[in-house]
């Protein structure tokens, strides 16, 4: 089942994060996500936190493949 489901999965509020830090100046957290989507079925420690599920503050983002 590993094998076939990645352990990081891009979600709307990680993108949002990243969209606010580079309009802030701050492209590091596109960098990181960048890093962790090229291996999503790598298991990494250091970036756990984004295998979680998304935080209760995100349910409303309304995020589109066109946004």
């Amino acid at each position: 089942m590993h094998q076939h489901n990645p352990k990081f999965i891009l979600r709307n509020y990680m993108t949002q994060v990243a969209i606010e830090n580079a309009e802030e100046g701050s492209y590091k957290e596109i960098k990181r996500l960048m890093k962790i989507l090229k291996n999503p079925f790598e298991e990494n420690l250091e970036y756990s936190k984004y295998a979680e599920n998304s935080p209760t503050w995100a349910k409303d983002i309304g995020l589109s493949c066109s946004s």
